[in-house]
């Protein structure tokens, strides 16, 4: 009885959130404003305050935070130059849909960090960005297929929304339009040999995440880049590296520095704008040609918003000036925890695993290893919510799908309090498995 007493009070802590739940469902579509935000165990966490690697929810809790909005937050949250920026260009008006003297700065700055960045176009979101390469590419090339990759995500339209899970290749989500994928041509990811017998001079690109991250966080294989890059230069298609979460990431010229492999096309998010909403396509002069002359239609009122605009040269600027040791850190880090996951794997006999690269990794269950990228397909995706659910009440967010990203703002204490999160969640796992 006792411990049920104490299970009850240790729930209890939770209650202003689960209030905010039901008071959300009653006007808030699923109670949130992003269907995946829901899945958070035990409750979605109202967050009343955030700073550095830290949030408190509305009930006072505090934990270190690897959730980092779903991966923008790269310098931590509130992080002083990205805020002073943004008040700055607040104080001199919301210019919305204005041509302002950011949006040059912020080009060029891409393009002296990122290698295959010579010119840039502006957006809110990584969807929008994905659907304007796209555009670009097919405009530059007089082409329509495009080759996809099974697991690789590259924003919610219908157009690519496909293929999101092992064994299920159609529509990712229920009221698309399943003709609006009729020219992607899907492939297993890291299979280069199968693109270049299949690649002819009808392709306009093949789209890829570099570094498979919203499937687990793999580094590509060996030769696979450098095959795609040679078999899209053969048959004069694009090569176009989703660069969403890596940009910035990874490396600061993204995994096509981290892995020496130049696209004709990125698209750039999250990290950008560290917090704000901004995207960008950004590539070479010659694949940007539509776009640059104006002969491809680039809309959006929020185009270049100049408070998203100023967030990103504030971050660019802090990640330029920090150097290589800014990447180090987060490699450090994130290499750290995922060998603390193996080691306390090891000592409880908990099903658990996780792969990493620079500033990221991605928590399995269900599984002991995680060798090839087919193995996703193995790892149990409901048992990775409840291992998330475990690190919370423990002190530590990570995204319920298992992702945890390092921040500049992750010092030793922050990582150490989620080492003792992801002990005492596995744990919990090998207890309930005894």
């Amino acid at each position: 009885m006792d411990g049920s007493r104490d299970d009850r009070q240790r729930e209890r802590r939770f209650d202003g959130s689960r209030a905010h739940r039901a008071r959300a469902l009653r006007h808030v579509a699923f109670g949130v404003s992003s269907t995946p935000r829901a899945n958070q165990l035990p409750v979605p966490l109202a967050i009343e305050r955030a700073e550095g690697a830290r949030v408190v929810d509305v009930d006072g809790n505090s934990y270190v935070d690897h959730g980092l909005g779903y991966g923008p937050l790269i310098l931590g949250h509130s992080p002083g130059g990205v805020i002073a920026a943004v008040h700055a260009e607040l104080a001199r008006g919301l210019r919305t849909a204005s041509v302002h003297r950011g949006e040059a700065e912020l080009a060029e700055l891409i393009a002296a960090c990122v290698p295959s960045a010579e010119v840039s176009a502006f957006v809110s979101t990584g969807s929008e960005a994905i659907h304007l390469a796209l555009r670009v590419a097919r405009a530059g090339t007089g082409r329509l297929k495009v080759a996809k990759f099974r697991s690789n995500y590259h924003g919610w339209f219908d157009s690519v929304h496909v293929a999101g899970r092992p064994g299920r290749d159609g529509p990712d989500a229920l009221g698309q339009d399943p003709r609006a994928a009729e020219a992607l041509v899907l492939f297993d990811w890291g299979d280069a040999g199968a693109v270049e017998a299949a690649l002819d001079g009808s392709y306009a690109a093949v789209l890829v995440e570099p570094a498979a991250m919203n499937a687990g966080c793999f580094a590509p294989p060996p030769g696979f880049l450098e095959r795609l890059r040679a078999a899209t230069r053969r048959h004069g298609a694009m090569l176009v590296f989703d660069e969403v979460v890596t940009g910035f990431r990874v490396a600061l010229g993204g995994a096509q520095e981290a892995w020496g492999v130049a696209p004709d096309i990125c698209v750039l998010g999250k990290a950008l704008g560290a917090g704000f909403p901004i995207g960008a396509v950004s590539g070479t002069r010659a694949a940007m040609s539509t776009l640059m002359d104006g002969r491809l239609l680039h809309r959006g009122t929020f185009n270049g918003n100049p408070a998203c605009v100023a967030a990103a040269v504030a971050c660019l600027k802090e990640l330029r000036e920090g150097g290589p040791a800014v990447y180090e850190r987060l490699a450090a880090a994130a290499a750290g925890l995922s060998a603390h996951v193996a080691a306390e794997a090891a000592r409880t006999g908990a099903r658990v695993c996780a792969t990493h690269v620079t500033g990221a990794l991605q928590l399995f269950a269900g599984v002991q290893r995680m060798e090839r990228f087919a193995d996703i397909a193995s790892a149990d995706r409901d048992l990775v919510l409840r291992l998330t659910g475990e690190m919370l009440r423990a002190g530590a967010i990570a995204l319920p799908r298992g992702l945890l990203y390092v921040s500049t703002a992750h010092g030793e204490a922050e990582l150490a309090a989620t080492r003792a999160a992801i002990t005492a969640a596995m744990e919990a796992f090998a207890a309930e498995g005894r």
